[in-house]
């Protein structure tokens, strides 16, 4: 690739954009483009990504239809060419299932669609069973492995689907009968030798004259239980009786015992029987096997108790399960899916088993460049994963002093925005790395690394990204809104200044120009030009009292005059250009000269105006922004002085706090709290301050401020 030609009409809120990047003749390959929030970055990024897809780009607004041209040597870019770093982190990564496997980015998507679909399915089929079996559901898949010996859900499924059950086993509930508390009863010898003699004359207790008993309903655990209750709250000390269903009396706990004790002779007369009984009424799961052989018909509990010996309860086991799937259509529609998405999820795994010493590398490359991190990345299987036994899994490593712990993403569950942009990152190094292998011819659109990513790691991006134009046929756009980074790039022999360009957006459209003010501004742009740019003369002004703040301090003579410059003092209207040019040449030994007697004040208010004006702005804007702040502010503070003399009725009143605009603004408001011109003044005050009080070694944040918005409230505070 020698050039690449670029135009979009309507493209994701981009009204207008034509440029061409040549990258002939061009060491290193790159270009570095400064763009403000909400002027094209983005929107620039989402076109080179439905580009990479194969896919037309589209004005999500306004239902307009885009039109785009990108050309590379005069041909249409092949989609395999294009590869854009997002600034956002997209990753589903809420599935430990799906995210613990490191597959080639353009198979994630898919791989992550089919696994997500099938967990999904997964959770139906585990809800389904857990109604039927009475089983806790967070348990269900191991103990179907336990149960039928297998590794894997699938491979359950398929053995119960096969085992066609013919019995009609749906009265039977696994929860109950094999809870661990259960099973101790059901083998008990008790339980064995006298299993079916218990039955019988447990059913007879239902049946027998006078019982008090009825089954499924109050049998003799919920009597004892009662009975109990009654004792302990007093009810019998209470002088109170029991009144049993179809007797002529009452009874007193005297009566009530020895009537019970009757009922249940044919039981608690064998010391081994009462033993059974006092074990299946024990605990809650005990009494709930005892609830479900009540509701059981009599050759019911015969097929139970046979089904309960030990030596038959295996097969018991999985003829349960094998009933329940049979009779889920939660299972069959899991089943049939999974046999229809494996094959695909298997390719892309034995891709990534094929791959697993070039994750190493990535990965080592990682932790090399990327020091500044809470954790290290590994790959948790890595002899088995470089041998091509198994696809490489991502495994991270926090420490704390002494303290080491590894996680698989499994224990992490979801990923924090940290882990995810290293784990974007990471994706990103290997499809480098695997690009490199093939010699992939690549665009890659760079949008915003250090913003993606952590801003402490700066200049690690910065030295991957320089690394990457040492590959022929790599060629970099690398965006971004964050001025430092921009300057970092243009600065460090990375970006041919020739080819870092900021952007300017009007009406029209989107231009991009060359790069303007990089390096130290005030030294490159503004030290040599006071005097003969007007412009430049006013910017210098915050920029020389910033100096005299930072060596004298804010009691000195000069840095008082060059106050009343930046705000509206008794004396502003009387500073001649040439009694500020004196203190300009004393602090930077110029020799300016100050015969100058134009007044300042008439000259950011003539250059103000002209630059409201103007139609076209150039790309950075530093002096025409600052010129702006400075007369809004002045603007506005005559503005304020004048209302607070008639509130006040003082013709000479002057303010003298330090905090001059802020104090200026309470004391309006204390006059008049409901005017209208608040929200203008208010404006000021969040806009323009920090622009005037801008200094020589932090001028980015004027830079993210459109002119325009300037233009705007210069206007508004023009006409209070």
């Amino acid at each position: 690739m020698n050039k690449l030609k670029i135009k979009f009409e309507d493209c994701y809120g981009i009204k207008s954009l034509d440029h061409n990047f040549d990258f002939s003749n061009c060491s290193p390959k790159a270009y570095a483009i400064y763009a403000p929030n909400g002027v094209m970055k983005t929107s620039f990024a989402k076109v080179f990504v439905d580009l990479s897809k194969g896919e037309n780009p589209k004005e999500e607004r306004y239902n307009r239809k885009a039109k785009c041209t990108v050309e590379s040597d005069k041909t249409p870019p092949l989609p395999e060419t294009i590869f854009v770093l997002k600034a956002e982190v997209d990753l589903r990564e809420d599935n430990p299932s799906v995210t613990d496997i490191l597959v080639r980015p353009e198979s994630k998507a898919a791989y992550d669609a089919l696994a997500t679909e099938l967990e999904s399915l997964k959770n139906k089929l585990i809800n389904s069973l857990n109604k039927l079996s009475n089983f806790p559901k967070k348990f269900i898949e191991h103990q179907l492995m336990l149960d039928f010996d297998e590794e894997s859900l699938f491979d359950c499924l398929n053995k119960a689907l096969e085992n066609k059950v013919e019995e009609n086993l749906s009265d039977y509930e696994y929860g109950v009968i094999f809870d661990s508390k259960a099973i101790e009863v059901l083998k008990s010898p008790e339980f064995i030798s006298k299993a079916e003699e218990f039955n019988q004359r447990y059913q007879e207790l239902f049946n027998k004259a006078g019982t008090i008993y009825k089954k499924g309903i109050f049998n003799p655990s919920k009597a004892d239980m009662a009975f109990d209750t009654l004792e302990k709250q007093g009810f019998f000390t209470g002088g109170h009786k029991v009144h049993l269903r179809d007797e002529a009396s009452s009874f007193d706990q005297a009566e009530l015992k020895k009537k019970v004790q009757e009922i249940n002779a044919t039981i608690d007369n064998d010391s081994t029987l009462k033993k059974l009984r006092d074990s299946l009424a024990k605990n809650v799961q005990t009494q709930a096997l005892t609830n479900l052989i009540e509701t059981l018909s009599p050759s019911q509990v015969d097929f139970l108790l046979e089904n309960a010996k030990p030596i038959n309860q295996n097969k018991f086991k999985q003829d349960l399960w094998s009933y329940y799937i049979n009779n889920s259509s939660d299972a069959q529609a899991y089943y049939e899916k999974y046999l229809e998405y494996r094959k695909d999820m298997d390719q892309i795994e034995a891709d990534a088993k094929q791959l697993g010493p070039h994750w190493k590398k990535a990965v080592d490359r990682f932790n090399d460049r990327f020091v500044d991190m809470p954790f290290t990345l590994s790959i948790s299987n890595q002899i088995k994963a470089v041998l091509g036994q198994e696809p490489p899994r991502l495994a991270f490593t926090f420490k704390d002093g002494i303290d080491e712990v590894t996680w698989s993403r499994e224990d992490i569950k979801t990923l924090s925005q940290g882990e995810r942009r290293a784990f974007y990152l990471l994706n990103f190094i290997f499809e480098v790395e695997a690009r490199e292998l093939k010699k992939q011819e690549t665009l890659f659109i760079i949008d915003d690394p250090a913003d993606s990513f952590d801003y402490k790691n700066k200049h690690a991006i910065v030295q991957y990204l320089k690394d990457l134009t040492k590959v022929d046929c790599f060629h970099q756009i690398i965006l971004t809104h964050n001025f430092d980074f921009f300057r970092t790039l243009a600065i460090s022999d990375f970006v041919n200044r020739s080819r870092c360009l900021m952007t300017r957006k009007d009406e029209n459209g989107v231009y991009l120009d060359l790069a303007d003010g990089v390096r130290n501004y005030f030294i490159y742009k503004i030290k040599d030009k006071v005097a003969v740019n007007d412009s430049i003369l006013l910017t210098s002004i915050p920029f020389t009292r910033n100096i005299i703040e930072y060596t004298s301090g804010e009691n000195d003579n000069d840095y008082l005059l060059l106050t009343s410059l930046v705000h509206w003092k008794n004396d502003t209207d009387q500073i001649t250009v040439g009694k500020y040019l004196n203190v300009y040449n004393k602090i930077f030994s110029k020799q300016e000269d100050e015969s100058d007697p134009r007044l300042l004040k008439d000259i950011l208010s003539s250059k103000a105006k002209e630059i409201s004006q103007q139609i076209d702005h150039k790309a950075l804007n530093l002096e025409d922004k600052i010129v702006l702040s400075m007369a809004i502010r002045m603007q506005a503070e005559i503005y304020l002085l004048n209302q607070l003399r008639k509130y006040k009725d003082d013709n000479n009143y002057w303010c003298q706090d330090k905090n001059q605009f802020g104090n200026l603004i309470k004391e309006y408001t204390s006059f008049s709290p409901n005017s209208r011109e608040l929200t203008v003044l208010e404006k000021v005050s969040i806009t323009v301050s920090s622009n005037i009080h801008l200094n020589s070694f932090m001028y980015e944040p004027i830079l993210d401020l459109d002119i325009r918005h300037l233009i705007d409230l210069y206007n508004q505070v023009a006409s209070l």
